[in-house]
Order: C-alpha cells, then sequence, then structure tokens
C-alpha cells in the first residue's frame, strides 16, 4: 500500500478459517478467579453448556504480570508462576466441575486482565464471556478497576457477569402481575 492510499479504502481480508467453529457450536469462555466469584461464574459456564449441547468450554485464568522486563531470572519467574497458577487452576477447576473436569479446556495466561480475556475471547472464537464480579464499593471500582465492567465495555460478544442470586434484602412485591 502506498502513502496516499487510504487505508479504509483496502479490500477485506479474506478468513477462510472464521468463524473457528462449526455452526452448531456455541464455545463460551468463563474466566475465574480461585475464589468463591470464579466457582460462581465456573458453574454458569457448566450450566449453559448442558442447557445448549454443544458448547465448547474454555476455563481462563488470567496472572498478573510482575514485571515486563526480558531478563532471564524474570522471565523463569514468570513461567513458574504460569507453572504454579495452571496447576491451581486444574485442582480448582476438579474440585467445581467434578468428572466434567476432563472436558474443559484449561487456559492461563500473564497480562492485564481485560485485554488478556478479550484476545482469549478472539483467539478461541468464543460466543460468550463469563466472569464473576467482586462486590465493591464505587471507590474500590475506581481505584482497582473492574475485570467485569471492563469487559462489559470493551468486548465484541456477550459478556455474562454471574453475580451470587441474592434477594434477602429485597421485599417482594405483595402481589405480583399474573402471567398474560
Amino acid at each position: 500500500m502506498s502513502p496516499l492510499e487510504n487505508p479504509l479504502d483496502a479490500s477485506p481480508i479474506e478468513r477462510p478459517d472464521w468463524p473457528r467453529h462449526a455452526d452448531d457450536e456455541y464455545p463460551i469462555l468463563a474466566c475465574v478467579t480461585l475464589d468463591q466469584n470464579g466457582r460462581h461464574a465456573l458453574q454458569h459456564d457448566l450450566y449453559l453448556s448442558v442447557t445448549h449441547g454443544r458448547a465448547p468450554l474454555h476455563v481462563a485464568n488470567v496472572v498478573a504480570e510482575a514485571s515486563p522486563s526480558g531478563r532471564g531470572a524474570v522471565i523463569e519467574r514468570q513461567n513458574n508462576a504460569l507453572d504454579l497458577a495452571m496447576a491451581d487452576l486444574r485442582a480448582f477447576v476438579q474440585e467445581c466441575a467434578g468428572a466434567r473436569a476432563e472436558a474443559l479446556r484449561l487456559h492461563v495466561r500473564m497480562g492485564r486482565p481485560v485485554e488478556t480475556i478479550l484476545q482469549l475471547a478472539i483467539d478461541y472464537d468464543v460466543e460468550l464471556v463469563v466472569v464473576g464480579a467482586h462486590a465493591r464499593s464505587k471507590v474500590e471500582r475506581f481505584r482497582f478497576g473492574s475485570v467485569s465492567q471492563g469487559l462489559v465495555e470493551a468486548a465484541r460478544c456477550p459478556v455474562l457477569v454471574a453475580v451470587p442470586r441474592d434477594f434477602s434484602a429485597m421485599t417482594p412485591t405483595l402481589i405480583p402481575d399474573p402471567p398474560r
């Protein structure tokens, strides 16, 4: 392309390998932290796969990047952190999914969570991203950020934010409208 050509006038790139899954499949990516919120997201992921029938399940855990330096000691430390994170993720998934754990595709990545999850969604051509949410105040979300909020804002596919079901502090309607 010459420097005078407008890049928007370029012909689209043909992608014979896209989409990367069969038409009747519905790949789902569950992004988990190894806590109760991650357990909740994984349970929703498993439930959705059962109701759909042909939904390959991907489970991802993102390890925060400690240092972007390319030095050998840092790279070795990061590789060790990824190996440890994969072992922890395998144990977590085995505990949560039981016999179904063998069918899940596990991914551990290092980087910024929102960008890394979005890249995984693209790489595996997922139809839905399931993510748990921590109950944080507005100040904490502003200070630390919110992965689920960042995914909802930036994703190019549906995002399900799995929060625990709890209506205990709410008052039900005395006489709900009848179904019509």
